[in-house]
């Protein structure tokens, strides 16, 4: 029985979430599922300072913006693909938004790239990858 009915993969127009979306295509193609890729504008503390003069609108704008220009790499690199792919943007903490997509229903499994970030960055800042394999409600393969 398959129970994988989509491949979500978060984006951030890294090398490697592109390897990440190639491996999502093709898991996508075993399981005859859909490719879902994911963008979430970071609002970290450091970001909102900057923004506080911004509205909620100009805020999902620059987020809008931003993510068109990391999908817009990421279908050049990958061209017409035989499977369904579909954009979704999200603003908010990337390891929170991720786990909260796969909440909602079971049939997702996550493909996510590792951003590569030291042993003392991942220590102070936490690994995005590294909570969304401790706190996903389903399978998540880490593609590095």
């Amino acid at each position: 029985m398959n129970d994988i009915k989509e491949i979500l993969v978060p984006v951030d127009g890294s090398d490697n979430s592109l390897r990440a979306v190639r491996f999502g295509l093709q898991l996508a193609r075993g399981f005859s599922a859909r490719v879902r890729l994911f963008y979430v504008f970071p609002l970290s503390s450091v970001e909102v300072i900057g923004m506080a003069g911004m509205s909620r609108d100009d805020i999902d704008q620059a987020a809008q913006s931003a993510a068109q220009r990391v999908f817009d790499k990421v279908h050049e690199a990958i061209g017409q693909p035989d499977v369904e792919v579909a954009d979704e943007t999200s603003v908010g903490d990337p390891a929170e938004e991720i786990i909260r997509c796969t909440e909602d229903d079971e049939g997702v499994h996550v493909v996510l790239g590792r951003r590569g970030l030291s042993r003392i960055q991942s220590l102070l800042l936490g690994s995005v990858s590294e909570k969304v394999v401790r706190h996903a409600h389903g399978p998540v393969t880490v593609v590095v």
